[in-house]
């Protein structure tokens, strides 16, 4: 399998050059997706000694103790990688997480704020942070700032496919779907020629389970501009979960990666396409890509079992499926997680 492989190669280029971070890296987050913590753990800390500057290791160790809730150490080392370089945002993401999982929600906005003062002139990375605002936020259930933030986040790149996601919760959350339809309707009606709006109608036909107004609605944006990924995206996997015109949505999914190749939605969605054609190893490699940076999306956790599953490999298919109930017990696809599970124990 493909993280055994990884070990085994980067362990021979160990045996060689016991100095080689990159060999170390690896062979660190393959012990931690592997669950194999002390391993991971003294990997990450070799890093450290080895290259003390580099955030790198700093990060992998924080991540890895984030995970195993330990949150003081973990910050102390997230907050030394972002000391080195104050713009890596998967650094600060895991640091605002952190106090998110402490309820220390103040902190993290007032970091946020600071942060946005560090990358005022990068438009995509202030999107992030008044992404995670936005999160912050809706923890708290604070709609209205959430509202604002996630529409800032979408202000500075309209590319970024979470605030999409994000607004169209709460219209559901609140109840006020009809009101965000016809907002955008009439936002269409002076304009036509926006992507945008037609997104986020999309987004939220969507949600309800309008697949059909959905796809009219990612469809029109992608006519306005047919480089716009969060459409792109959203109609691939929407294509693929109907069975519907699986080599469009293969060259969606494609077009998407491309433009977003760090997105894990959109690794989701790839890996979704590729386990329906049948490419299991293919789609492994992208749900496991998309787990080492959304560790507790139990909709991915379900792919990459149900993957396991239709390979063969049952008792990793166990491990994933139960994982995603452990994360979720109503996600979408709990009740055919359980139902799977419980075909094992006949």
């Amino acid at each position: 399998h493909d993280f055994d492989m990884a070990r085994q190669e980067s362990q021979g280029v160990l045996e060689i050059e016991p100095e080689n971070y990159q060999a170390k890296l690896i062979l660190g987050n393959t012990y931690m997706y592997k669950k194999k913590v002390e391993k991971a753990q003294e990997v990450f800390e070799s890093l450290i000694k080895l290259a003390p500057e580099n955030p790198e290791g700093y990060y992998r160790l924080g991540l890895l103790l984030r995970l195993l809730k330990q949150y003081d150490l973990a910050l102390t080392n997230l907050n030394k990688a972002m000391s080195i370089n104050p713009k890596l945002m998967d650094v600060f993401t895991n640091i605002i997480l952190v106090h998110a999982a402490k309820k220390d929600f103040e902190t993290a906005l007032l970091m946020c704020d600071d942060q946005l003062k560090n990358v005022q002139d990068e438009p995509a990375l202030k999107s992030i942070v008044h992404n995670l605002k936005g999160e912050l936020y809706l923890a708290q259930l604070e709609t209205k700032e959430a509202e604002e933030s996630f529409n800032a986040a979408l202000k500075e790149n309209p590319n970024f496919p979470q605030p999409y996601y994000a607004l169209a919760k709460i219209y559901l959350m609140d109840k006020q779907e009809d009101k965000a339809i016809d907002q955008y309707k009439a936002i269409l009606g002076k304009n036509p020629n926006q992507a945008g709006p037609h997104m986020l109608l999309g987004t939220i036909y969507d949600v309800q389970k309008q697949f059909d107004l959905a796809e009219k609605h990612y469809s029109m944006a992608l006519d306005i501009n047919p480089d716009f990924s969060p459409a792109a995206n959203n109609l691939s996997y929407l294509l693929a979960k109907q069975d519907k015109n699986m080599n469009k949505a293969l060259s969606l999914a494609q077009k998407a990666k491309e433009m977003l190749p760090n997105d894990p939605k959109v690794m989701d969605t790839l890996g979704f396409i590729y386990y329906k054609k049948g490419l299991y190893d293919s789609a492994i490699a992208e749900f496991t890509d998309s787990l080492k940076k959304i560790p507790d999306n139990a909709m991915v956790r379900f792919h990459l079992g149900m993957t396991y599953y239709n390979k063969g490999e049952k008792d990793r298919a166990k491990t994933e499926l139960k994982k995603a109930l452990d994360l979720n017990q109503n996600f979408d696809k709990a009740d055919e997680a359980r139902e799977i599970l419980s075909n094992f124990y006949i």
